[in-house]
């Protein structure tokens, strides 16, 4: 039965979706124009950095609010106790871990500096640490990054934090939220950048971890 509702629901929402885009009469201008216009005054000379950090950071907080909360809700599901651990036990993937990871760890940070003027930024950064955290967990390293330590915690909250730290100094200095003024939206933009490459990278790393212990538990 929950099946059936949940078939019908996808189905009309599909269908309204399909609607709305089908009945549109005229192909959407979008905002190219106007960010281009106003790209010198971001801070960045990359269109989409400037778009996810300047110009619509709200929204990009309300992203990490929604990664932040996908994984308390992942983790509240998941009653393990036990330490995780990869079922896999291969010598050549722990050699090729020491031979991967500090190669991902530059691309990693090469990605969020690139970022500012070129393809790349938090989001691209923060997947390849997650997958660094990833390939560390399947090699069996002595390097534990789940989500009960404080720290680590710390670390998944860090990008909230600093938004948030940021939006209460816009709105007492200049009374608007995470708007900067072009001398500072740099700094300001590579902050909130570095702080959610953390919180993305830890993020996914302990929502597969999460994910990988309750599907041994089922098994």
């Amino acid at each position: 039965m929950i099946r059936f509702v949940t078939l019908i629901l996808t189905l009309l929402l599909f269908t309204g979706l399909a609607y709305s885009v089908l009945s549109m009469s005229h192909p959407a201008q979008g905002l190219a124009r106007t960010v281009h216009l106003q790209i010198q005054n971001s801070g960045v000379s990359n269109p989409v950095t400037a778009v996810l950090m300047n110009f619509r950071a709200y929204d990009t907080l309300l992203e990490m609010s929604v990664l932040f909360i996908s994984l308390l809700g992942v983790y509240s599901l998941s009653h393990s106790k036990r330490e995780a651990k990869s079922l896999l036990h291969s010598p050549v993937l722990k050699r090729l871990g020491g031979i991967l990871v500090p190669i991902l760890l530059l691309l990693a940070a090469y990605l969020l500096w690139v970022g500012a003027h070129a393809p790349g930024g938090a989001f691209q950064a923060g997947s390849v640490i997650s997958a660094t955290g990833i390939l560390i967990f399947l090699s069996e390293w002595k390097f534990d990054l789940s989500v009960k330590h404080f720290f680590v915690r710390l670390l998944i909250a860090i990008s909230l934090l600093v938004f948030f730290l940021i939006s209460a100094g816009t709105l007492l200095l200049s009374h608007t939220l995470l708007e900067f003024s072009p001398t500072q939206a740099s700094v300001f933009i590579f902050l909130l950048e570095a702080a959610a490459t953390v919180s993305i990278g830890v993020t996914l790393f302990n929502l597969f971890v999460t994910v990988f212990s309750h599907s041994k538990e089922e098994s």
